[in-house]
């Protein structure tokens, strides 16, 4: 099994207004996104962790933390702890594309 690409390991955040044929569209937590309340994210981490970003009561984000794995090549698993997982949360996804600024998922 190949390792998923380094780009893919920061923070992401959901652009849903870039979202096109059940594709999700992430951009780089630290490049300026344009205004809009309830943006949910996720990060992925090297160490085989992930933190699904929701937004919080007062828009900030509240993280669910689980682990992720590739049961197929350009797929990510995501396991989350008993009762941690959000509602309507994906628990995987095809890697449509990932570079150092966008990140495009399809949940599986």
């Amino acid at each position: 099994m190949t390792a998923p690409p380094a780009a893919l390991f920061r923070r992401w955040v959901h652009v849903r207004e870039e979202d096109a044929a059940g594709v999700r569209v992430y951009r780089p937590a630290d490049q300026p996104l344009p205004p809009a309340r309830g943006r949910d994210g996720i990060e992925f981490r090297s160490d085989g962790t992930f933190a699904d970003l929701r937004p919080g009561p007062t828009d900030a984000p509240v993280a669910s933390v689980g682990r992720w794995t590739l049961p197929a090549a350009g797929r990510i698993a995501l396991a989350y702890p008993p009762g941690a997982r959000s509602a309507g949360a994906p628990t995987g996804y095809e890697i449509v594309e990932v570079t150092s600024d966008l990140l495009r998922l399809r949940p599986i």
